[in-house]
């Protein structure tokens, strides 16, 4: 009897010995992926694709209509390593077709592009930490995030419309009237100063919409704004703004286009706070400078009231621009916005606006009234 044990435990042993190691065919590491599979993740990772539809009608208090129905998207990319994020493109258009022109608050241009047109937005290159080879990883570590480059077309770094996306929506921040355009060309650096503050200097073409130059020397502008903490601690937005150089002068502002002399230097500030059942966001803007001799003086305050559903919202602005030897341009709006799709970081909007805007002063036309009904989707 034991022996016959004996010889049975002998022998769960020996196949014991003999079977395989169940991970013996796996490696250390995992293989690498193939070229054509490392080549499609490259492309397709952080790819991000948005979707848009606009219709809008606006209509004059003497019954001049006017519409602006169109298409379009964004794309934005990211280029990462295993570690971190190292670039970002961002192209953004649409395909518009105008009939008639009021001049809504939020198509300033169009007169220049009636019928059908392609107009692009953003279209621009951010390399971030770009001096990272030069530097040691402690010097990588100290100054992560302060010395970024950019190069393209975008928001006219000036005031709050770097942080303030306006591209869907019927109001508008001042850089449009203060300059003639709220997007240029231009190339520089970005990022922080430090926990509290953040920078932003560019060398701007001065053209606007198109990429161009008849004569001017272009403009350089610096902006020092509160650092996004902030913005999310206690609601509060602001900078002070510096630029000078040369840029067309836009025809809307008067005159043939040609280098314009430009001075300006401007303060901001953004602030959120809780009211009754939802947000008020009061917003200021106020510049002065020079056009070549003429003193140049622009002012905005706006206040708007969020429902804390996000699904509705009213909006009231002021804004006059004067200049001397052309006088002044005041315009006085309300807007309300129903909202089927609110996301809190502008990756989905979904709403219909209607917007009075009364045109109390004109420099080259008669006070009027202009009413403007928008549809936008973005998602």
């Amino acid at each position: 009897m034991r022996r016959a044990a004996f010889l049975i435990l002998a022998t769960a042993a020996g196949l014991a010995g003999q079977q395989s190691d169940p991970f013996g065919d796996l490696s250390a590491t995992p293989p690498p992926p193939a070229p054509d599979e490392q080549q499609r993740h490259f492309w397709t990772d952080n790819l991000g694709f948005r979707k848009e539809i606009m219709s809008q009608f606006d209509t004059t208090e003497h019954g001049q209509p006017a519409s602006r129905q169109s298409v379009g998207f964004e794309l934005l990319k990211k280029f990462s390593t295993e570690t971190s994020t190292v670039a970002a493109f961002d192209f953004q258009g649409r395909l518009v077709r105008r009939d008639g022109y009021n001049g809504a608050p939020d198509d300033m241009m169009g007169a220049d592009r009636p019928g059908w047109a392609f107009e692009y937005h953003n279209l621009y290159l951010d390399l971030y930490n770009v001096f990272n080879p030069l530097l040691g990883d402690d010097a990588r570590g100290r100054n992560a995030g302060r010395f970024n480059f950019r190069a393209g077309h975008f928001y006219v770094p000036f005031g709050l419309n770097l942080q303030t996306d306006t591209h869907g929506t019927v109001l508008q921040l001042s850089n449009e009237s203060n300059f003639g355009f709220d997007r240029d060309w231009y190339t520089g650096f970005w990022g922080s100063i430090d926990k509290h503050l953040n920078y932003d200097a560019y060398y701007l073409a001065g053209s606007g919409y198109d990429l161009k130059f008849k004569g001017q020397t272009g403009m350089a502008a610096v902006r020092i704004s509160l650092a996004n903490r902030y913005s999310s601690e206690y609601g509060l937005e602001g900078g002070i703004s510096f630029i000078a150089g040369e840029r067309l002068a836009a025809p809307m502002q008067g005159g043939p286009v040609a280098p314009l002399a430009t001075r300006r230097a401007g303060v901001d500030l953004r602030y959120r706070h809780s009211a009754p059942r939802g947000t008020l966001t009061f917003t200021n803007e106020l510049s002065g400078g020079r056009d070549a001799h003429d003193a140049v003086v622009m002012q905005l305050n706006q206040v708007e009231y969020l429902r804390a559903s996000r699904r509705w919202g009213v909006t009231t602005q002021f804004n006059r621009h004067t200049q001397d030897g052309r006088g002044a341009d005041s315009n006085l709006l309300a807007e309300f916005a129903w909202y089927f799709r609110n996301d809190v970081g502008n990756s989905n909007l979904h709403s219909i606006r209607l917007n009075v805007e009364r045109r109390l002063e004109m420099s080259i036309a008669q006070p009027h009234t202009v009413v403007t009904l928008q549809y936008y989707l973005y998602r």
